[in-house]
């Protein structure tokens, strides 16, 4: 009897430990947001025409930067955006916040990498920078 309530003991530590993990580790990750990103695939597969550079700040602003080689054009758009259950939510400061610009599934994320797929689509190579999106942390 004594041993089974040191194992069931042993087994409630190491659960709410896990848990406990689980909970940091979601923390981290909205933190990992947090930085420049630019847009990025490979080349032998998928070549952009410009770039995509997205910067996430502490306090839920985002301003995102895109350029088009072919035009010359390059435009600066302002959002808030959240962060919850893997959801990432961009809302357009120009349109007072009120309409959903994009929402997303951050399916990979990592302190140098993150993915994400358009909610409501799936994944398909033709759809690369349009409802599939790959970043790289910027070493700037």
């Amino acid at each position: 009897m004594k041993n089974w309530i040191i194992i069931l003991a042993a087994v409630t530590m190491t659960l709410s430990g896990c848990m406990k993990g689980a909970v940091e580790k979601e923390l981290d990750r909205k933190e990992w947001l947090i930085g420049t990103w630019y847009e990025y695939y490979d080349p032998q597969i998928f070549a952009m025409d410009g770039s995509s550079v997205v910067t996430f700040s502490a306090d839920g602003a985002a301003l995102w930067h895109y350029s088009d080689i072919l035009s010359g054009v390059s435009s600066n758009f302002d959002y808030r955006y959240t962060f919850e259950n893997n959801i990432l939510k961009l809302k357009s400061t120009l349109k007072n916040g009120t309409d959903d610009d994009g929402s997303y599934e951050v399916i990979f994320l990592s302190r140098d990498e993150m993915a994400w797929q358009r909610v409501g689509t799936s994944y398909a190579k033709g759809s690369w920078s349009s409802d599939y999106k790959h970043f790289l942390r910027s070493k700037d």
